[in-house]
């Protein structure tokens, strides 16, 4: 889109408004959005690393042959660096004694945010091709440094991959619809009864759809559950412990 159609829209969302709700709360409203943080339009960590993984890709965009599973794969939305920082530090654990799996990795920040600190191995997950495609070019591009030895990015559904051995930390920014979000957890529940290990699921946007599905599951203990003025980043830290049951 054009910047004279944005304006052209912009101009008229104003004008109805005005209409519909009068100056002095159309005023508010727009200071409100002038002031608001944009999520899809922040290239803070793009310019600083030279990398392109901001953006907002809708899930009706992405190259996902089949229909039902592309209708419960969530937009793109790359979440703030900051915000991944802050929950990786959150965990209080020693990160070399563990690997990172970002479910829905998309254009791959979080993963490149998550080998800025030791873990054991760094993985992004990505069923869309040209998701995955992007996230390649910003692993080539990516100018900063990693603490993390071995970083990979994995194209496919993610039902289908395989959780490596070891204790893990598995990150999910609401990156599908409850229908499969109830079959990845009976997924990663079977892979702990399997192989016991510490299995720690870090889900951002934490909200009533995805909570519900999890309390579905007793094997998925909440150790934190933590909000944010913005409920884009309330997020809630779960522990999976089959053998608890």
């Amino acid at each position: 889109m054009s910047n004279r159609s944005s304006w052209t829209d912009m101009r008229r969302v104003i004008q109805e408004s005005v209409g519909l709700i009068g100056f002095w709360m159309t005023l508010r409203y727009l200071i409100i959005y002038w002031l608001s943080y944009k999520p899809s339009g922040d290239r803070s960590f793009d310019r600083h690393f030279n990398t392109d993984t901001a953006g907002l890709v809708p899930s009706d965009d992405l190259d996902i042959d089949d229909d039902a599973t592309r209708h419960q794969s969530n937009l793109y939305l790359g979440s703030p660096a900051r915000v991944t920082r802050h929950l990786i530090r959150s965990l209080g654990i020693n990160c070399a004694d563990y690997s990172f799996v970002d479910y829905g990795s998309g254009k791959g920040r979080a993963v490149l945010v998550a080998a800025e600190f030791p873990f054991r191995r760094v993985v992004g997950v990505e069923i869309s091709e040209q998701l995955h495609t992007a996230a390649e070019s910003n692993l080539q591009r990516y100018t900063g440094t990693f603490d993390c030895p071995d970083v990979e990015l994995w194209c496919g559904n993610a039902l289908d991959y395989p959780l490596p051995d070891g204790d893990l930390v598995l990150h999910m920014y609401h990156p599908v619809g409850p229908d499969i979000l109830r079959r990845l957890l009976e997924v990663i529940e079977a892979s702990a009864r399997a192989k016991p290990r510490r299995i720690l699921v870090l889900y951002l946007f934490s909200i009533s759809v995805s909570k519900a599905v999890f309390q579905d599951f007793p094997a998925y203990k909440i150790l934190r559950d933590e909000l944010c003025v913005n409920n884009l980043y309330r997020w809630t830290l779960y522990e999976c412990r089959p053998n608890s049951d």
